[in-house]
Protein backbone atom coordinates (compact mmCIF):
# COMPACT_ATOMS: atom_id res chain seq x y z
CA UNK A 1 0.00 0.00 0.00
CA UNK A 2 1.54 3.34 -1.02
CA UNK A 3 0.24 5.22 2.06
CA UNK A 4 0.44 3.28 5.30
CA UNK A 5 -0.78 4.88 8.50
CA UNK A 6 -0.60 3.96 12.15
CA UNK A 7 -1.27 5.80 15.38
CA UNK A 8 1.24 6.27 18.13
CA UNK A 9 1.77 8.48 21.15
CA UNK A 10 4.61 10.77 22.09
CA UNK A 11 6.45 10.43 25.40
CA UNK A 12 3.86 12.77 26.98
CA UNK A 13 0.90 10.93 25.45
CA UNK A 14 0.07 13.21 22.52
CA UNK A 15 -1.50 11.42 19.55
CA UNK A 16 0.51 11.19 16.32
CA UNK A 17 -0.45 9.82 12.94
CA UNK A 18 2.60 8.05 11.49
CA UNK A 19 2.42 8.06 7.68
CA UNK A 20 4.78 6.09 5.46
CA UNK A 21 4.77 6.92 1.75
CA UNK A 22 6.08 4.18 -0.55
CA UNK A 23 5.71 3.42 -4.21
CA UNK A 24 3.45 5.37 -6.51
CA UNK A 25 0.73 7.23 -4.61
CA UNK A 26 -2.34 7.90 -6.73
CA UNK A 27 -4.43 11.06 -6.54
CA UNK A 28 -7.35 8.96 -5.20
CA UNK A 29 -5.17 7.58 -2.39
CA UNK A 30 -3.91 11.06 -1.57
CA UNK A 31 -7.49 12.39 -1.44
CA UNK A 32 -8.58 9.55 0.88
CA UNK A 33 -5.64 10.23 3.21
CA UNK A 34 -6.16 14.01 2.99
CA UNK A 35 -9.82 13.72 4.00
CA UNK A 36 -8.80 11.87 7.19
CA UNK A 37 -6.47 14.66 8.39
CA UNK A 38 -8.59 17.73 7.71
CA UNK A 39 -9.79 19.76 10.71
CA UNK A 40 -12.72 17.90 12.27
CA UNK A 41 -11.75 14.57 10.66
CA UNK A 42 -10.56 11.40 12.41
CA UNK A 43 -6.91 12.53 12.57
CA UNK A 44 -7.47 16.28 12.38
CA UNK A 45 -5.91 16.98 15.80
CA UNK A 46 -3.11 14.41 15.65
CA UNK A 47 0.45 15.48 15.06
CA UNK A 48 1.78 14.11 11.78
CA UNK A 49 4.97 12.11 11.28
CA UNK A 50 5.73 11.61 7.59
CA UNK A 51 8.32 9.08 6.43
CA UNK A 52 9.31 7.41 3.20
CA UNK A 53 9.39 8.62 -0.36
CA UNK A 54 7.99 12.11 0.29
CA UNK A 55 10.02 13.71 -2.50
CA UNK A 56 8.99 11.09 -5.08
CA UNK A 57 5.33 12.09 -5.08
CA UNK A 58 3.84 13.41 -8.32
CA UNK A 59 2.97 17.09 -8.56
CA UNK A 60 -0.76 16.22 -8.61
CA UNK A 61 -0.44 14.22 -5.38
CA UNK A 62 1.63 16.98 -3.75
CA UNK A 63 -1.08 19.47 -4.72
CA UNK A 64 -3.75 17.33 -2.99
CA UNK A 65 -1.65 16.80 0.13
CA UNK A 66 -0.70 20.47 0.30
CA UNK A 67 -4.27 21.72 0.06
CA UNK A 68 -5.15 21.21 3.73
CA UNK A 69 -6.75 24.28 5.23
CA UNK A 70 -4.78 24.42 8.46
CA UNK A 71 -5.66 26.96 11.10
CA UNK A 72 -3.26 29.77 10.12
CA UNK A 73 -2.90 30.83 13.77
CA UNK A 74 -2.31 27.30 15.09
CA UNK A 75 -1.57 24.65 12.44
CA UNK A 76 -1.19 21.01 13.46
CA UNK A 77 2.51 20.11 13.85
CA UNK A 78 4.06 18.08 11.03
CA UNK A 79 7.43 16.31 11.32
CA UNK A 80 8.98 14.97 8.12
CA UNK A 81 11.86 12.52 8.23
CA UNK A 82 14.40 12.68 5.39
CA UNK A 83 17.94 11.39 5.64
CA UNK A 84 19.50 13.73 3.08
CA UNK A 85 20.41 17.23 4.37
CA UNK A 86 19.99 18.65 0.86
CA UNK A 87 16.49 17.16 0.48
CA UNK A 88 15.52 18.45 3.94
CA UNK A 89 16.59 21.96 2.98
CA UNK A 90 14.72 21.92 -0.35
CA UNK A 91 11.59 20.38 1.14
CA UNK A 92 11.63 22.91 3.98
CA UNK A 93 11.53 25.79 1.51
CA UNK A 94 8.62 24.20 -0.36
CA UNK A 95 6.68 23.46 2.83
CA UNK A 96 7.11 26.96 4.21
CA UNK A 97 5.84 28.37 0.92
CA UNK A 98 2.74 26.19 1.36
CA UNK A 99 1.79 27.99 4.54
CA UNK A 100 2.34 25.51 7.41
CA UNK A 101 5.04 27.13 9.50
CA UNK A 102 4.54 24.47 12.18
CA UNK A 103 6.54 21.83 10.34
CA UNK A 104 10.11 20.63 10.72
CA UNK A 105 12.41 18.23 8.92
CA UNK A 106 14.51 15.59 10.68
CA UNK A 107 17.07 12.97 9.80
CA UNK A 108 15.60 10.36 12.16
CA UNK A 109 12.27 9.38 13.67
CA UNK A 110 13.38 9.73 17.31
CA UNK A 111 14.26 13.40 16.91
CA UNK A 112 11.00 14.00 15.01
CA UNK A 113 8.93 12.45 17.82
CA UNK A 114 10.73 14.54 20.45
CA UNK A 115 9.94 17.71 18.51
CA UNK A 116 6.32 16.61 18.00
CA UNK A 117 5.96 16.06 21.75
CA UNK A 118 6.76 19.71 22.49
CA UNK A 119 4.99 21.08 19.42
CA UNK A 120 1.78 19.20 20.26
CA UNK A 121 1.87 20.51 23.83
CA UNK A 122 2.00 24.05 22.48
CA UNK A 123 -0.65 23.28 19.82
CA UNK A 124 -3.14 22.00 22.42
CA UNK A 125 -2.39 24.84 24.84
CA UNK A 126 -3.19 27.37 22.09
CA UNK A 127 -6.41 25.53 21.21
CA UNK A 128 -7.46 25.48 24.85
CA UNK A 129 -6.70 29.18 25.29
CA UNK A 130 -8.70 30.06 22.15
CA UNK A 131 -11.69 27.88 23.10
CA UNK A 132 -11.66 26.69 26.74
CA UNK A 133 -13.01 23.17 27.08
CA UNK A 134 -11.74 21.90 23.69
CA UNK A 135 -9.22 19.09 23.70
Amino acid sequence: MPIETSELKTRSGHLVLRVVFSGDVTVAQAKAYHSSVLPGAQYGLHGHLALGNVTGLSSEVKKVLGSAQADPKNPVPVAIVMESPMLRMMASLITRAGGNDNSQFFKDEGAALEWLDGALKTFHEKREAASPGLR
